[in-house]
């Protein structure tokens, strides 16, 4: 796989995200992840050339900082008109570090995919439909401010209570 490399952080784990999810995905090969400069008229920010059996498809991604839903819509109208500036068609794809359900639901809506650095994807590429959820680990407090609050590694989501490993009493069977 061929990767230009990417202009900033943000730019960088949304090129590791986005190669995480589609290596997910035995049949799909990646084959080049290209940035595209800033420049007018650009036609997406992260160029992705896949193969899905034997098919070639394109993936036009745009990584956003921040994608609260009131700022949503004209991103994904815009998102739209640089994929089907790609030669062939592009797949309109969204990355950004958070998607709440809602932003999830209209990128759903507008037919754009959408990947965010939290675990959740959605991607459609002709015979392959990728849907990957993650465990939400944010406050309304903290998606307002623009942070993510992290789990205490020493607290998990969903505890597992150990068994002993001898009863104290043997069971009776009956």
């Amino acid at each position: 796989m061929k990767t230009v490399a990417p202009a900033n952080e943000l730019e960088a784990r949304a090129v590791e995200a986005l190669t995480a999810v589609l290596g997910q995905v035995s049949v799909i090969k990646l084959k080049e992840i290209r940035h595209e400069s800033a420049r007018r008229g650009r036609a997406a920010e992260l160029v992705a050339h896949v193969d899905v059996f034997g098919h070639s498809h394109l993936l036009a991604c745009e990584v956003k900082p921040y994608a609260s839903p009131r700022h949503l819509r004209a991103a994904l109208r815009q998102l739209h008109e640089e994929a089907a500036q790609c030669a062939g068609g592009a797949t309109p794809v969204l990355i950004a570090p958070y998607l709440s359900p809602e932003a999830q639901e209209m990128c759903k809506e507008s037919k754009a995919g959408f990947i965010d650095l939290e675990g959740n994807a959605r991607l459609s590429l002709g015979e392959v439909f990728i849907v990957k959820r993650s465990v939400p680990c944010r406050t309304a407090n903290s998606a307002s401010a623009g942070h993510i609050e992290r789990p205490s590694p020493n607290v998990t989501a969903n505890p597992v209570h150990e068994l002993p490993a001898e009863p104290a009493q043997p069971a009776l069977v009956a």
